[in-house]
């Protein structure tokens, strides 16, 4: 089975990220270049995709906007499931850039980007074990059944980056310093003889 990891298209907070203190980040849209951007993937992906299909998504707004545009263009047939596994890293609840305290900044310098843990959120290494137990209980139980071809996982960056991470044995200190993959990009991972690999095989270009 081929599984490709796509992130969202660009959203609200991509473009103004104080909006995370006003508005909880399961609720942020696609921009118009956003939804543009998803239209392109899903293009892509109607022209690469070979046999059976079953897609999963993050049930944040961006994502589904972003997997019902691909869901549209593929067979009507396939499935189409929502995980809470593949939501994005948690920050806290809302998420103020403006107001970091000063004791967030000390236990920050004091744990690294890769084990601080946001207030009411999550830590990367959190994202880490979600993406784990995701490749664990629902893509390799896909694989063994050998039920679908293609695999399409509609995501965030941080979810991406982690789940590569796991797969290709990243020591922590690859991660602290992770620059998120482009939106509505997609990257393809598939493994030969025991051994992951990955490559990155489109990125949308908006031109109009």
């Amino acid at each position: 089975m081929k599984l490709y990891l796509v992130r969202h298209g660009e959203s609200e907070h991509n473009v103004d990220r104080f909006r995370m203190a006003e508005i909880h980040d399961s609720k942020h849209s696609l921009t118009e270049l956003g939804v543009k951007q998803a239209q392109l993937t899903a293009r892509f992906l109607k022209d690469l995709l070979q046999g059976s299909t079953v897609l999963y998504v993050s049930p944040y707004r961006r994502t589904m906007q972003t997997a019902r545009a691909i869901h549209a263009l593929l067979p009507e047939s396939t499935p189409f499931f929502e995980n809470p596994l593949l939501r994005e890293w948690e920050l806290g609840n809302l998420y103020d850039f403006n107001n970091r305290t000063p004791e967030a900044k000390r236990e920050f310098k004091a744990a690294g980007p890769f084990y601080f843990r946001y207030q009411n959120g999550e830590s990367l290494a959190d994202v880490y074990l979600r993406s784990a137990m995701f490749m664990h209980t629902v893509v390799n139980p896909l694989i063994q059944r050998q039920r679908y071809e293609n695999m399409v996982v509609v995501t965030h960056a941080a979810f991406i980056q982690t789940m590569l991470a796991f797969l290709m044995n990243w020591p922590v200190e690859q991660l602290e310093g992770f620059q998120p993959v482009e939106n509505a990009s997609v990257i393809a991972v598939q493994e030969q003889q025991g051994e992951y690999q990955y490559e990155k095989i489109f990125v949308p270009v908006v031109t109009d």
